[in-house]
């Protein structure tokens, strides 16, 4: 469902213009979209990790941020598809034609401005999901920052194997939605285990579990 505060007109405007940017990235032609929309969905939600419709309602919120850091909407698929599929740098840049220093750039101030989202609700773990155990999906995310001068062992990300800061970032199980980024820290300083402890898990009920990786063993 579009933003209500957003007429249809300009909605529809801005699902064609993500159609034609995502097209030849996943590999199907705009005017395929309305003949095999189901295909499309999947297509696009194994790239970026949510509908194109989804991709709409979360750019409505985040384009004048967007406009702050002079990004633009190929700027905010790159964020999404990092965030989905985790990639190197050099297959990043590659996928979408451009050096790894732009990419590295536009996705980490694409991220900050994922951030000043207001519209993160932690609540929304149980839209279309009652089950507690666990309520929701958490992962940590590393974004490459540049190297400190001398080297800052406290910034190493053993991802990278190189300088980066470290966010959580936990998505609704029952619709995919980003209902929590905690973070913003040191990642050599803040393994995943820690800042989950430090973040995430003071949000939740007594009863409540979250799933997560192996990264994270050592809490029940």
């Amino acid at each position: 469902m579009s933003l209500q505060y957003t007429s249809s007109h300009i909605w529809n405007e801005l699902l064609g213009s993500f159609i034609k940017l995502a097209s030849p990235h996943i590999g199907k032609s705009p005017l395929s979209y309305h003949r095999h929309q189901d295909l499309w969905d999947r297509r696009f939600v194994a790239h970026f990790g949510l509908t194109v419709h989804s991709a709409v309602d979360v750019w409505q919120i985040v384009e004048n941020f967007f406009k702050k850091y002079r990004l633009l909407k190929i700027h905010y698929l790159w964020a999404l598809h990092y965030l989905k599929v985790y990639p190197t740098e050099a297959v990043a840049a590659a996928k979408f034609n451009t050096s790894e220093s732009n990419w590295r750039d536009k996705v980490y101030h694409s991220i900050t401005c994922f951030g000043f989202m207001d519209e993160i609700h932690f609540e929304d773990r149980f839209e279309q999901w009652s089950c507690t155990q666990p309520s929701c999906y958490v992962d940590g995310v590393d974004m490459m920052v540049s190297e400190a001068r001398p080297l800052d062992k406290d910034l190493f990300s053993h991802k990278f194997k190189r300088a980066g800061y470290r966010y959580q970032v936990a998505v609704a199980l029952g619709t995919s939605k980003i209902v929590y980024v905690g973070g913003g820290v040191p990642c050599g300083k803040w393994p995943d285990l820690k800042l989950v402890r430090q973040t995430l898990l003071k949000h939740i009920e007594p009863h409540e579990k979250v799933a997560a990786d192996q990264g994270y063993v050592g809490d029940p």
